[in-house]
């Protein structure tokens, strides 16, 4: 989902109450603050990665961090962050924004990332119980490829 298209969901979700506001600053600061809450309560694959040098936020899955993810810059760019997750960023720009609505669009957003959280933790468990068929490192070892290379949703 690119930057300009989760932003144009979010109008469309603020219809009938506040609008985003007009001053790109703001508004990308907003954005960012969405996309990393997201990134805090999402398993997201995407941001799966082995690395210590990233910018990391939390633990993920075994030896897995969950890195920030990267602001956007344009209206064109990809958010950093699975397809699916977008929809949760623009619920919670939303709720930041909204003058009535606020915990409808939080409420929203945290559905959505539960019912991603929930297919995660299905593709991680079988990658578990393939790795102990092939007595392959499961989750509590490092593995040398990273979810967001392999596996998607």
């Amino acid at each position: 989902m690119t930057y300009g298209f989760m932003l144009t969901v979010t109008r469309g979700l603020l219809t009938g109450d506040n609008l985003l506001p007009e001053d790109n600053d703001t508004l990308l600061s907003l954005s960012n603050y969405a996309l990393t809450t997201v990134a805090t309560k999402a398993e997201s694959l995407h941001l799966m990665t082995l690395s210590t040098d990233a910018d990391i936020l939390r633990l993920a899955h075994g030896d897995y961090l969950i890195r920030r993810p990267d602001a956007p810059e344009d209206y064109i760019d990809e958010l950093d962050i699975d397809e699916e997750l977008g929809f949760a960023v623009s619920r919670f720009l939303a709720s930041y924004v909204s003058r009535d609505k606020g915990g409808i669009h939080v409420q929203a957003a945290t559905r959505i990332i539960t019912d991603f959280n929930g297919k995660v933790s299905g593709i991680l468990e079988q990658m578990d119980l393939e790795a102990s068929f092939e007595d392959l490192p499961t989750q509590g070892c490092t593995l040398t490829a990273q979810p967001s290379s392999e596996f998607s949703l």
